[in-house]
């Protein structure tokens, strides 16, 4: 190579060097993962990547199985090509290489069909200078290249590294001419049977370069290629895609090829017009399923490794990505078992009306479940129950108002505990049961619960399965308050050959099995298909799922139940109706919901590469046997539609509202389904009625529920209200007096106290004209609907504005909420009013008989409200609340009775609306305080003790003056509203976690009775 010639690459201009080096820098995290799948999934074999990666670190089980089978599907082409029989020199060229380390795991698993074989690495000079130090510096790494070795000196030398098994290449793809003189330079190109290798490499090229590289490789000797890289099967905008590309985009190297090459057909022709006879692509998720690649063994040791159970987001990372092995010449024998005919599609008439909203802050939550719930007067909501939320899994559930009605819906308080994967299942009159669930892939759950109908129902623990259960499949039977289970799995390995009968009166009942699945499934689609026409059978459709080894099921299945007197008899028949053929039922992860007779299923991912979380399949079993009457897919409105993987769905006439969902796509971020919609069903046959197009269901709140014991929540004698103690009111005469109160712990309203001019100066009129009004201050607004700020769910918004216009704005009606903050510094420093508002603070006074909250002072802080009413919360430092212009009434209960009031674990606020449970019997066990307050009273309020407030005037402002009661016990660092916990409290809560984690292991019985013992001690402890 001449010097020009040499240096070229050298010279690149500053802005192609940068992009260059943008794309060296994405071998970092690729070599990270697959050092991570390395260290977990061969741990009999030397490891190579960890010379390469100085600090492993263990990645999630998702992006571990999905460079698992990245690797796998390139070492299978590898050795299929190397253990070929040969005359030739065996060549394997790594375009792009960065750190991987193909030829010395060849060497290792393959010894025999590797020792005559050549690997050559080729990349940018940068990176593979700092391979080639790193392979000369590590025996493990230079025993490959024997005794022969030439190390080049020379800068501008292209060939770094050269010995009979291995070289390393410095040169740039784009300049085939050059690659070809480096190549010759090495070996004879035609006396040699060549491999090229790209894995995620020439996609950053741009295309008409790597277009070039692809038909100048097929001319090299008898060549051969083996491409990995991404693909979008369903257009950019579906939601993977879109992630995927905005990922790469966002490192600002985007992948260029897959813009023109999207889908496994066009790479195949992509090939095939570039001088390759013979080309064979498998979509990543078609190589996880194939023979070819792996057994069935294989796949099921990988659930050994580590606990999985994100199988829609590998599958969809499967569907994204493509192998590629194309032959320049012929094999001479059509391999009929990579040939993949796709099946004719099925064309229904069929269409959706689908209308969307975007809720006021995003809601994140996928893989819970969904039900309707009615109030008093009849008014439908949609609540989305627990699941996984944005970090872990959720204690909460979304409430959704799903027609244009304006009433509210009182929500239970507690029930199960966070979970995913389970089920809800409408067992009509009866009420809701859940069923199951996880928290991990290996800790299954077998309680389940009833949520009877009808408002103000609270969930009951109702018979526990036989077995604990997830991504198992629940339908109920006909018209009856019956259920039947079948399949799930039971942990990280375990699937269910089990189906179950469920009956409110009885409890679980095994079924016996007549005739067997071919194999248990789980994450199957289950129906009851058609009414029930004799006493005690139901029948329906039993399809879709995966197998234990994690491959599609594309069986169909009916299932028949007798229920007899003692034991109930299912058997299942496989279907071969052409009424159900082609791929829409063979499918994982749907939903199925009912309408008007007709089972439609939602989403899930399908073994069609077109089902990908953005289908709706409806059936009909009303004339006969079971069909396919309607099938409908987003195509090119993906950015329409609902992205229907892990979300959840209730009907509503023939309409299906569609609430959360999502997916992890593989290591490039997260997309979350926050819209709701809602997805009107139409086509030449009938649903029913069109009433014209409706609004999506509308967000309200996120409310917490509370894990409810095993039994009752609480047990009591007779169901009448909690009785409401007023609170004493006094006149305090001395300091010694007050502080005496302070040491008592009791509330107390103190009457006529001198506060200064405040009270007649503090007028709205006067407020708006003060000096500093103009300055901004946030404010809690409301919703309109509504006047209870709810903290846990953040039903409120904050808002900026001048004082004056907040004033005005609460005059004319506003649902605002002022509570003062530090002018000088909100984040760190407490609330002042003197510092704050100097112009008010010159009218407020505390007389000396309170000169013990002065003297201890914390913050002073200024209130003022419309008509919304504060939540339940305690404060951890004493405080009294002097109200100077209009009046308020709270509700105090000591703090004994926390435990009545749906404080969830380590939380300061309730969501509990106190003042209409205390127009109920659900508050009876506590012991509810009152006070009414107006202007000079104040009210002395005790740490700890829980209070909620309310205004009965249009406007009420107050200060609040909170100080240290205790001499020490505090916790130290910042604490800017006075409400951190004691140190003691914090320290506790940390011991708490390293407790419940060293049982973590045990079984629940056990785990349950040690820390109900541990929980005795503290309780005893505790007075």
């Amino acid at each position: 190579m001449t010097a020009s010639k040499a240096t070229k690459w050298a010279a690149r201009p500053d802005r192609s060097q940068a992009l260059d080096d943008l794309i060296m820098g994405t071998n970092s995290s690729s070599i990270t993962s697959k050092r991570s799948v390395e260290r977990l999934y061969y741990p009999n074999e030397p490891h190579f990547f960890r010379f390469f990666v100085k600090k492993p670190q263990r990645r999630a089980p998702l992006i571990n199985r999905g460079y698992w089978l990245r690797l796998r599907a390139i070492d299978v082409i590898v050795r299929q090509f190397l253990e070929r029989p040969s005359s030739k020199k065996k060549v394997v060229i790594n375009l792009g290489c960065g750190s991987d380390v193909v030829p010395w795991q060849c060497h290792v698993r393959y010894p025999q069909i590797s020792e005559d074989a050549l690997f050559v690495d080729i990349d940018y000079p940068d990176l593979m200078r700092k391979k080639r130090a790193i392979v000369l510096q590590t025996p493990q790494l230079r025993d490959l290249l024997g005794t022969d070795v030439t190390i080049s000196e020379d800068d501008n030398d292209p060939v770094l590294l050269k010995s009979a098994r291995y070289c390393q290449l410095a040169c740039d793809l784009r300049e085939l001419e050059a690659l070809r003189r480096t190549l010759d330079s090495i070996l004879l190109l035609e006396d040699a049977e060549v491999l090229f290798v790209a894995e995620v490499s020439i996609t950053y090229m741009d295309t008409p370069s790597a277009d070039a590289l692809i038909k100048w490789a097929s001319g090299i000797g008898q060549a051969e290629f083996c491409l990995l890289e991404q693909i979008l099967p369903n257009g950019p905008d579906h939601p993977f895609a879109k992630t995927m590309l905005r990922h790469f985009e966002k490192l600002n190297t985007p992948i260029k090829s897959v813009q023109q090459y999207p889908t496994v057909e066009s790479q195949r022709q992509r090939f095939k017009d570039r001088g390759w006879a013979q080309v064979d692509i498998w979509d990543l998720w078609e190589a996880w399923s194939s023979s070819i690649f792996m057994t069935s063994a294989e796949r099921m040791a990988l659930d050994q490794v580590e606990p999985f159970d994100e199988w829609e987001e590998l599958m969809l990372f499967g569907r994204h990505y493509s192998v590629l092995h194309a032959q320049a010449s012929p094999t001479g024998v059509e391999n009929t078992a990579l040939k993949k005919q796709a099946p004719a599609p099925l064309v229904y008439p069929f269409r959706l009306e689908i209308t969307t909203r975007s809720p006021s802050r995003p809601i994140k939550r996928r893989f819970g479940q969904a039900m309707t719930l009615h109030n008093s007067k009849g008014q439908p909501f949609g609540a989305h129950l627990y699941g996984m939320g944005a970090d872990s899994r959720s204690d909460s559930y979304d409430l959704y108002r799903v027609d244009a009605s304006s009433g509210s819906l009182k929500l239970p308080v507690d029930g199960p505990g966070p979970r995913m994967c389970y089920t809800l299942t409408d067992l009509g009159d009866y009420g809701t049961l859940l069923v199951g669930g996880r928290s991990s892939p290996s800790k299954a759950f077998r309680d389940c619960w009833i949520l009877p109908k009808g408002p103000g129902g609270s969930w009951q623990k109702t018979w526990e399965l036989p077995k604990p259960l997830y991504r198992h499949n629940t339908c109920r039977l006909g018209d009856s308050s019956l259920a039947l289970v079948i399949g799930g799995r039971n942990g990280s390995v375990g699937v269910s050959d089990d189906s179950f009968l469920f009956d409110p009166d009885k409890g679980w009942v095994k079924c016996e099995v007549r005739i067997p699945l071919s194999e248990p499934l789980f994450g199957a689609v289950l129906c009851c298909s058609r009414p029930q026409t004799r006493a005690g059978f139901f029948e329906g459709l039993y399809c879709g799922g995966l197998r234990p080894d994690g491959t599609l099921n594309l069986d169909r299945y009916t299932w028949e139940l007798v229920i007899a007197e003692e034991v109930p008899l299912i058997r299942f028949s496989k279907i071969s109706s052409p009424r159900l053929a082609g791929d829409s039922l063979s499918i994982f992860g749907a939903e199925v919901v009912n309408i008007e007779g007709f089972p439609v299923i939602c989403g899930g991912i399908g073994n069609a590469p077109s089902h990908q979380g953005q289908t709706i399949t409806v059936l009909d079993a009303s004339n006969g046997p079971l069909s396919i009457i309607g099938l409908v897919t987003a195509g090119e409105n993906a950015a329409d539609w609902p992205f229907m993987i892990g979300s959840s769905i209730i009907t509503d006439g023939h309409s299906l509202n569609v609430f959360g969902g999502g997916a992890t796509c593989f290591s490039m971020g997260t997309f979350w389904e926050s819209r709701t919609h809602r997805m009107e069903l139409m086509g030449q046959w009938e649903l029913g009625g069109y009433g014209g197009r409706k609004p999506a269901p509308e967000y309200l709140e996120s409310p917490k529920l509370l894990l409810a014991g095993d039994g009752p929540t609480r047990s009591v004698s007779a169901k009448v209200k909690a009785e409401v103690i007023s609170i004493p009111r006094m006149r305090v005469k001395s300091s010694a007096e007050f502080e005496a109160l302070v040491k008592a712990g009791k509330p107390a309203i103190l009457e006529d106290v001198d506060l200064g001019t405040c009270r007649e100066a503090w007028t709205s009129e006067k407020l708006m004209g003060m000096t500093g009004s103009e300055q901004e201050v946030v404010a809690h607004e409301c919703p309109d609907d509504t006047e209870k700020m709810d903290f846990n769910s953040k039903n409120f918004r904050y808002v900026t504005d001048q004082f004056k216009n907040i004033i005005k704005r609460i005059q004319s009606g506003g649902r605002l909420y002022i509570r003062s903050l530090s002018t000088d510094n909100p984040t760190d420093q407490p609330a002042n009013l003197e510092n704050d508002f100097p112009s008010l603070a010159e009218g407020f006074t505390l007389p000396e008989e309170l000169a013990f909250v002065k003297e201890n002072l914390f913050s002073s802080v200024l209130r003022i409200s419309g008509r919304v009413n504060m939540w339940l919360h305690y404060d951890v430092m004493a405080n009294v609340y002097a109200q100077v212009h209009g009046s308020k009434r709270m509700i105090l209960f000591p703090p004994s009775d926390v435990s009545h009031l749906s404080f969830a674990p380590g939380a300061s606020s309730s969501s509990l609306d106190v003042f209409a449970s205390l127009e109920t019997t659900s508050l009876q066990s506590t012991r509810p305080h009152e006070a009414i307050l107006g202007p000079g009273d104040v009210l002395f309020l005790p740490p700890m003790w829980l209070h909620t407030a309310t205004p009965t005037s249009d406007l009420s402002v107050a200060v609040n003056i909170f100080f240290r009661d205790l001499q020490d016990g505090y916790s130290t660092g910042r604490d800017v509203y006075g409400n951190r916990d004691l140190a003691g409290y914090e320290k506790g809560r940390h011991e708490v976690a390293k407790i419940a984690k060293s049982f973590e292991q045990l079984p629940a019985e056990i785990r349950r009775f040690y820390l109900d013992r541990l929980a005795d001690e503290l309780r005893q402890a505790a007075g």
